[in-house]
């Protein structure tokens, strides 16, 4: 009992003191224009005191100790402040950040920024994102780096990933916190987690990732902890997608008359598909015929997205971490597509102050949860979009009807296909700043990940009925399961060396030396089995023992690399850098092996010189540097699983009958491939930055040439395969060419107490096929080769296809020497040769594919006071999409869904979209032969995101010291487009054939919670 009442008292005296010890602080914020500044965050560092200053900049705030205590002082556009709380009453001035000269920015295997940089490099403010309902990394980019193209093309949850293109090149490397990471790793990082986010475009940026950079470079760095306060973050958003510009599908009265047209030209007499009466009545009672995406698809799908965060600690150790879950459904009803994220990350850092050594320990990792139908979303729109009017997915009595194709017999089937993917990383650095040794640091980092996951395809249909209610049940040999499974793991090794030193303040010098290694395994194991009696065990041995099935893959990989990177500047008015790698890699033979990528890059910038100071001191133009680079890169593309220096052999099971028996046999692979090696990329680049207007305006721009040669290709323009198989892989000759410019600007300013911002970023560039492995025959028509003509095309075929529009027309013109009967209506194409008939040698190459080459992103910001608004809009220059058979209706009655396909030629309707109506049967397809009519413009301008937000703490909440922000905010996704093909569907799309799971628009609110 004495011993309670003493703790007691010691407790109580010790807050007693504690409270004696508490004083209260009073002062005034203000920008560096002598205006006081509303809303800026006031913490006690280490106390769990935070306020917010007033609309005079005052602001009052209670702290123990306060010759021993830092207040912390935040505003966003300003740079942030700490003094000692050991004076009552003081005045704050905050300097504006106004520029970016001097930001940090992650690069590999170091940092730079603005002055010392002369390489080409693009970076994302991770800010800008965190309130988008995203649900992956690669769409949140769209339109908001110089350089990077980025099309998402669908939006089905788990299948969304955007392509992400560098310069026009391919799938780009990824490396998230110092190490080589992936296309899903990258996707699937929680955007609340990012640091900073870089883009390295040039030889000179990426030669310290060798032979496998060729394509361009993501950076990624991950959140740390920072000293102060522990604080914790909460974010929610709820949100709902809608398919955008859906294209409008015909109604019943539509489709007959339609049907109605169509039978007419095929000649089978008008009215033969419904008679007038019958077209009335369809007319009368539109209600009682289908609308199929009514009956099947909602109307919104829900979608969520949580991040619970916290970050703090002491100068000695610090913490940051995380987790998040993201869950989305799909567009289907009866809840048949189910996705379903989860993150976590722990950060923490620890030094060592005496001895100059660091260590942080990272951990973090991802658990996918997914679920689909048994058909994929191709097949269950496609069976949706062809379907008719007059046809039902359903009975009178509400059961799975008989329909041929019905797509509800997959959308309400016990089966499925699951998916869960489990992925975790565990990573460390020491960094040990020699003692004695101003400027060397050494390092050491190592990582290792593994990703597993299991699938399990359950087939089987629902059970139908016909209008009688009499049931048809799936035969259980159609009922079968299979199952797969993967496990991948790797681990990277990296040593390192870094000397950093100024001479006499003027020469600086930085130079870097790593030692890297990665090891890359994976093993896959699949089974299946069908002829099931019972479907209550869904497990492979539960099947037909006769009907299993099972195959097994493993492989294995090793890459070592040595890098190195030397920088000098002097006073950062004159840049030299040096950089590159000696890359080797298993996949090659021996000789083969190994190779070097080295880079050279200078800057100088020009406002640093004294004959320009008389420009600056106009505070027009205030910094200006031209930089320059050339490297080469590796493009290490190939598939390492071939090991094609290697003879190889193929198991094949059951593959003769011997003596009534089946029998398995070993047949050999491709020939060996001993000339096997990456591809070289050269690049050049020149760029410029600058800044204007005391640096409220910052741009640049970059020119770039790329040449790629080296290609590893069967040489199949000079022999056939002689003894049957692949010929092997050689060094071709053949070259591809990219040239192109991009750049950005940005503009920040205040108009009285509004902070406004704009910015302007754009890619464009040529893709030549410079030199091709095409043989002497394909070569010799300039019209159809590659060689020599731009990549992107849309596709081959007739050009300059009009309608004719009368009798005369036909007798004329040439014709296509396969069509009859023509009539106005049919589609004319050019004699290209001009030998009087059009036939295979009047085709050529024509369009510009769904790939942009022409990208553009327009951002604007605004806040006042607690209040802001952010949105960015997204665009694109040349693109068309060709029309499939689906969206042109050249099927005839089974491809007729949409209300466009009804605008057909007719006398009174010459200027239609279509020509008359027909189908490919009509003049032995002349109107659907492929040609340059179906082409589709598919440029667009989007509005890709909108938000606005407000933060209580700003006024409302200011005095509750506990809350550090609150703000509440509704942001959209692809809220309206602009463009020619906007009636076809959405014009980001790669098809107007409806097949595919659709674009969606998002609408979502969410808050913020921070204490």
């Amino acid at each position: 009992m004495k011993k309670i009442l003493l703790l007691q008292f010691l407790l109580l005296f010790s807050f007693y003191a504690f409270s004696q010890e508490r004083k209260t602080i009073n002062g005034t914020v203000k920008s560096d224009d002598k205006k006081p500044l509303q809303g800026v965050t006031v913490t006690a560092i280490g106390q769990n005191r935070t306020t917010v200053t007033d609309a005079s900049g005052n602001f009052k705030i209670e702290v123990a100790n306060p010759a021993g205590t830092k207040l912390r002082f935040t505003f966003v556009g300003f740079k942030t402040a700490e003094v000692m709380a050991n004076n009552p009453s003081f005045n704050i001035t905050l300097t504006e950040e106004g520029n970016t000269l001097d930001n940090v920015v992650v690069v590999g295997f170091g940092t730079t920024n603005v002055r010392k940089n002369s390489t080409s490099v693009s970076t994302l403010n991770p800010a800008t994102i965190k309130q988008l309902p995203i649900g992956d990394m690669g769409s949140a980019l769209q339109g908001r780096i110089p350089g990077l193209i980025v099309q998402q093309g669908s939006a089905e949850p788990g299948q969304n990933g955007a392509s992400i293109s560098i310069r026009g090149n391919g799938e780009p490397l990824y490396v998230i916190d110092g190490f080589i990471s992936n296309r899903q790793r990258f996707l699937t990082l929680n955007k609340e987690d990012i640091k900073s986010l870089t883009t390295l475009n040039d030889a000179a940026s990426t030669a310290v990732y060798g032979m496998n950079a060729g394509n361009g470079v993501i950076v990624v760095t991950t959140k740390q902890g920072e000293a102060g306060d522990m604080q914790f973050n909460y974010q929610s958003n709820f949100g709902f997608n809608t398919p955008s510009y859906a294209p409008v599908r015909m109604n019943a009265y539509e489709f007959a008359t339609a049907i109605n047209k169509l039978n007419q030209a095929l000649g089978q007499g008008v009215n033969a598909f419904k008679t007038p009466a019958e077209m009335t009545d369809i007319q009368n009672n539109l209600s009682s015929y289908t609308n199929w995406e009514k009956e099947l698809l909602r109307n919104y799908a829900p979608q969520n997205e949580h991040t619970l965060s916290v970050n703090g600690g002491s100068e000695k150790l610090k913490f940051f971490g995380s987790l998040s879950s993201l869950g989305q459904k799909g567009i289907y009803k009866f809840n048949s597509l189910d996705y379903n994220r989860y993150n976590y990350r722990s950060n923490v850092s620890t030094n060592f102050d005496k001895i100059g050594l660091s260590f942080d320990f990272m951990l973090n990792g991802s658990l996918q949860d997914e679920k689909y139908p048994p058909a994929g979303a191709g097949t269950i729109f496609s069976r949706l979009k062809d379907r008719t009017p007059f046809e039902k997915p359903f009975t009178s009595a509400g059961l799975v009807s008989n329909q041929f194709d019905n797509p509800a017999l997959q959308l309400l089937s016990p089966g499925y296909i699951k998916l869960r993917t489990v992925y975790n990383q565990l990573s460390g650095m020491l960094k040990w700043n020699v003692p004695g040794v101003k400027g060397l640091t050494l390092g050491f980092n190592g990582n290792y990940n593994i990703a597993t996951q299991d699938r399990v395809d359950w087939i089987e249909t629902a059970t139908y009925y016909d209008d009688q209610g009499n049931a048809t049940k799936e035969l259980p040999a159609n009922i079968g399961v299979s199952r797969s499974s993967y496990m991948t793991s790797q681990y990277d090794v990296n040593a390192r060396a870094d000397y950093k030193t100024s001479i006499a303040g003027a020469h600086n010098i930085e130079a870097t030396v790593v030692q890297t290694m990665q090891h890359y395994y994976s093993n896959t194991l699949a089974g299946s089995s069908r002829g099931f009696t019972t479907t209550e065990i869904k497990q492979i041995q539960k099947g037909d023992a006769s009907l299993i099935t099972a195959a097994n893959t493993e492989g294995e990989q090793a890459w070592m690399g040595y890098v190195g990177r030397f920088h000098y500047d002097f006073k950062n008015r004159y840049i030299l850098e040096f950089a590159g790698r000696y890359d080797g890699s298993d996949n090659f033979p021996d000789g083969k092996r190994w190779g070097f990528f080295p880079s050279v890059s200078g800057g100088w910038a020009i406002s640093e010189e004294k004959f320009f100071e008389g420009i600056k001191d106009k505070n027009v133009l205030s910094y200006l540097k031209i930089r320059g680079s050339y490297g080469q890169i590796g493009v290490n593309n190939i598939d390492h699983w071939a090991y094609s220096y290697l003879p190889t052999y193929a198991y094949n099971t059951n593959a003769y009958v011997v003596n009534g028996q089946l029998v398995n046999t070993v047949t050999p692979g491709p020939t060996p491939s001993v000339n096997i090696t990456w591809f070289d990329r050269t690049k050049y680049d020149l760029g410029l930055d600058f800044f204007l207007f005391k640096n409220k305006l910052e741009g640049k721009v970059d020119y770039f040439f790329e040449k790629t040669k080296g290609f590893l290709a069967a040489d199949a323009s000079r022999y056939v395969d002689p003894i049957g198989y692949s010929l092997p892989l050689i060094v071709s000759r053949a070259e591809d060419r990219i040239e192109g410019l991009d750049g950005s600007l940005d503009y920040k300013t205040k108009f009285g107490q509004v902070n406004f911002n704009a910015g302007f970023n754009f890619t464009y560039y040529r893709s030549l096929a410079f030199r091709t492995n095409e043989d002497s025959v394909t070569l010799a028509n300039p019209r159809l080769r590659a060689q020599g003509n731009e990549k992107y095309y849309v596709a081959t075929g007739y050009i300059g296809a009009k309608v004719y529009t009368n009798p005369q027309d036909i007798l004329n013109n040439p014709k296509r020497i396969t069509s009859r009967d023509l009539r106005p209506g049919d589609l004319q194409y050019l004699d290209v040769n001009n030998d009087g008939k059009i036939d295979g040698q009047d085709q050529a190459r024509f369009g510009h594919n769904t790939s942009p080459t022409f990208v553009f992103g327009i951002n604007l910001g605004a806040s006042y006071k607690g209040a802001s608004i952010a949105a960015t809009l997204q665009g694109t220059g040349s693109r068309q999409t060709y029309m499939s058979n689906v969206a042109m209706g050249s099927e005839g009655e089974r491809r007729l869904d949409f209300a466009y396909q009804l605008d057909t030629w007719t006398p009174e309707n010459q200027g239609a979209t279509f020509p008359r109506a027909g189908n490919a049967s009509l003049n032995d397809n002349n109107n659907y032969a492929s040609s340059d009519f179906w082409v589709r413009n598919s440029t667009y301008v989007r509005l890709k995101s909108l938000t606005l937000s407000y933060d209580f703490k700003y006024a409302i909440l200011n005095k509750q010291n506990w809350l550090r922000n609150l703000t509440v905010y509704a942001s959209g996704i692809n809220l309206f487009a602009v463009g020619p093909s906007v009636k076809y569907g959405d014009p980001e799309a790669n098809s107007f054939d409806g097949y595919a799971y659709p674009m969606m628009r998002t609408y979502s609110f969410g808050f913020q919670l921070g204490f």
